[in-house]
């Protein structure tokens, strides 16, 4: 049985941001306000560890703009997040979730900014599937994932909460792996099973309810320098939890 995940310990705040139908808002201006407000007014409050923007690879992929937080701790973010408007305001649309960390599986050490491109995989289990398929990664996933070109690490995710501005549901999944890679990977814009599809691979995707799954370029590192230089002035707690094991 796989435990709960708990609002406390590491994990991430993951946010996907698109414009309002109708809107004039620009691709570049969506950037500059990350890296200009939106992820300084973060960094700010000392919670943040790791700040970084992606752009999906394939651009009819609904989820085209995602940034993502890595935190120490989860707990400060619980009443920001659960209090966030559930209504459309100004020119965006967003969807918020925030993830305990469950597995950090990394083969070697690589450094964080190594990362260039992900392969974002969110599943649901069928009633009761949670186990077998945390087991299909720790047995099996994670080391035929690890031996493609340029992998750095696989790091899993419990869903804790979701929330849009829009009224509409949430679409997070329970589970969540992201697959880094770095220069010379040979991802496309699509997610491709891994071959051989092993007979335990197509068991997992069989019994699961829902699966999303894209790929994602990093935008822009410099974000990853801006939280660098906060920390270097603040007293952050290590990320402890986000410690490199191979089980």
């Amino acid at each position: 049985m796989v435990a709960k995940p708990q609002w406390s310990g590491a994990g991430i705040v993951q946010g996907f941001f698109s414009p309002k139908a109708g809107s004039e808002l620009m691709q570049e201006t969506l950037d500059e306000w990350f890296k200009e407000i939106s992820v300084p007014s973060i960094v700010k409050e000392n919670v943040v560890t790791l700040a970084s923007t992606w752009k999906a690879a394939n651009p009819a992929y609904p989820k085209q703009n995602m940034i993502l937080y890595e935190m120490p701790d989860l707990a400060p973010m619980r009443e920001r997040l659960e209090n966030y408007p559930t209504r459309a305001d100004g020119n965006l649309e967003t969807e918020f979730r925030i993830l305990a960390l469950e597995q950090y599986y990394e083969t070697e050490k690589h450094p964080k900014d190594a990362t260039t491109t992900i392969i974002y995989a969110a599943m649901q289990p069928g009633p009761g599937g949670e186990a077998d398929l945390d087991r299909w990664y720790r047995e099996e996933h994670n080391e035929q994932m690890s031996k493609e070109p340029a992998w750095k690490r696989t790091i899993r995710y419990r869903l804790l909460f979701q929330t849009r501005n829009d009224g509409k549901e949430p679409q997070g999944y329970d589970f969540l792996a992201s697959h880094e890679f770095g220069e010379g990977n040979q991802l496309g814009k699509d997610v491709q099973p891994l071959q051989p599809m092993t007979d335990w691979t197509k068991k997992a995707m069989s019994e699961c309810k829902a699966i999303d799954a894209a790929i994602y370029h990093k935008v822009d590192p410099s974000l990853e320098i801006l939280v660098q230089a906060s920390r270097s002035h603040a007293n952050f707690p290590q990320m402890a939890s986000f410690t490199p094991s191979p089980n």
